[in-house]
């Protein structure tokens, strides 16, 4: 395993979790037209760049009533109970007061407090459940990741490998990944956005979570330990490690299984080491 080492942090920057909730969010920030909406609260002087912080959060709650976005969802697949679950989520995620307060302080706060384009909050929205996310429970953080496998597990494997390269691009990463967040089972789906909307309250209320170089390193040291065990009891262990120290370098069939056995070695972890591992891996 000595020549996988090198290669090993690389791979863990590489392997970000694929985030459906990212994918849901950017179906709705496309279908729900930020200037439109804007322009509704006084088309004749006022402009999607200079609306208040009050201005911000009605817009974000009033997103989800756009019959597009339920189109939308539709055309990535969401159909009966889980098409009715993801329109109630995107309502869960804008309306809430946390979240949308945190994003219209972050959009205003932009340029030394200058106003700035309010499309600014797709990001800032994509970024704030990144930053709950080493908040939360180990329960939450577990189910979080198992739900991350599952839609690893459910790519074509030339889709797979581009994601664990971090070669494909976001709009496509966004379309596979809600196309498979479609089909999960609606108590699963359910589940996994009640632990989105945590996590964006909790990345909203205290940021990133503060860690340590020996923090990182020993919780490292556990995964690449978990890693170490789960490869060597497969029958092409070398050419697994192999793909390892050339994730770069690799075709995507190679890639894929590469990334699909690291969710699976970390998850073999339990209590505090996995929680540490998780922890790891969701810090952005």
């Amino acid at each position: 395993m000595r020549h996988m080492s090198v290669s090993f942090s690389t791979f863990l920057r590489a392997f970000r979790p694929m985030a459906i909730w990212r994918a849901l969010l950017c179906a709705l920030l496309l279908a729900a037209p930020w200037q439109g909406a804007a322009g509704a609260q006084n088309a004749s002087t006022q402009s999607a760049s200079a609306v208040s912080r009050a201005d911000l959060i009605r817009l974000l709650g009033r997103m989800h009533e756009e019959e597009t976005v339920r189109a939308d969802l539709r055309k990535l697949g969401f159909k009966g109970e889980n098409l009715e679950l993801a329109t109630q989520h995107a309502a869960n995620m804008l309306r809430d007061p946390i979240i949308a307060g945190y994003v219209a302080d972050r959009v205003l706060a932009v340029q030394s407090g200058s106003a700035v384009p309010i499309a600014r909050a797709q990001g800032l929205l994509w970024g704030v459940i990144d930053q709950g996310l080493a908040h939360l429970p180990l329960r939450d953080l577990r189910y979080y990741y198992l739900v991350e496998q599952a839609v690893l597990g459910a790519m074509p494997v030339h889709i797979c490998g581009q994601a664990v390269r971090g070669t494909l691009p976001p709009d496509r990463m966004a379309d596979v990944t809600a196309r498979a967040a479609a089909r999960l089972n609606t108590a699963g789906l359910r589940n996994y956005y009640r632990i989105q909307v945590r996590a964006a309250q909790l990345g909203a209320q205290r940021g990133t979570l503060a860690t340590t170089p020996r923090r990182a390193a020993a919780a490292e040291a556990l995964i690449f330990a978990a890693l170490t065990r789960y490869i060597v009891a497969e029958p092409d262990a070398a050419q697994v490690m192999d793909s390892f120290a050339r994730l770069d370098r690799v075709d995507n069939k190679h890639a894929c299984r590469a990334g699909r056995l690291f969710i699976a070695a970390v998850l073999t972890l339990e209590g505090r080491d996995l929680q540490e591992a998780l922890i790891q891996l969701s810090l952005p």
